[in-house]
């Protein structure tokens, strides 16, 4: 009886959890407090930009109830309407596989315009949300600014991302 996964098996285990755990930890880091006031208003939709990622290249990695739990918890951390991110990012979850067949193999610029479309969508969503939840009609520049940012960032975030991915491929 053995209790203790061998060695090459622990290896892959964790790698598995690689895609939750990067799009946990942009979670947080877009939206914890940077200090630049102002900042957390506009800060880049990191969450929508790793599971996009992690959806394209490693749909297997990221199920949907990962997804949920991800923007389940960063409903709670952001203090918005309880629901709203989740339903975000499984919607992000769903658009990015219907387009999985289109960007797999592609140049990396096809990709980046299918994110776009992506993140304007979900940034409209969390807007759209947000003004019905709260019965206001707020401002759409800094949604469309976080958009701009999420696209403008994303770049930086595919090459540590891939390289991750390439790190995990090695080990499993």
């Amino acid at each position: 009886m053995r209790i203790l996964a061998p060695p090459g098996e622990l290896r892959r285990r964790i790698a598995a959890t690689i895609p939750t755990l990067t799009t946990f930890l942009f979670m947080l880091v877009g939206i914890i407090p940077a200090g630049i006031p102002g900042f957390s208003m506009v800060s880049p939709l990191l969450s929508v930009a790793a599971v996009f990622f992690w959806v394209i290249s490693r749909p297997n990695l990221m199920p949907p109830a990962v997804v949920f739990g991800v923007g389940l918890l960063q409903d709670v951390l952001s203090g918005g309407p309880i629901g709203l991110w989740a339903l975000t990012l499984l919607i992000v979850q769903y658009l990015s596989l219907s387009q999985r067949r289109f960007v797999i193999g592609q140049t990396f610029g096809l990709g980046w315009v299918g994110l776009s479309a992506v993140v304007i969508g979900a940034a409209g969503l969390i807007w759209l949300g947000a003004c019905i939840y709260y019965g206001v009609l707020f401002s759409a520049v800094p949604v469309l600014i976080q958009a701009a940012l999420t696209i403008l960032v994303y770049p930086a975030m595919a090459w540590i991302l891939v390289n991750i991915s390439i790190w995990m491929l090695k080990v499993q």
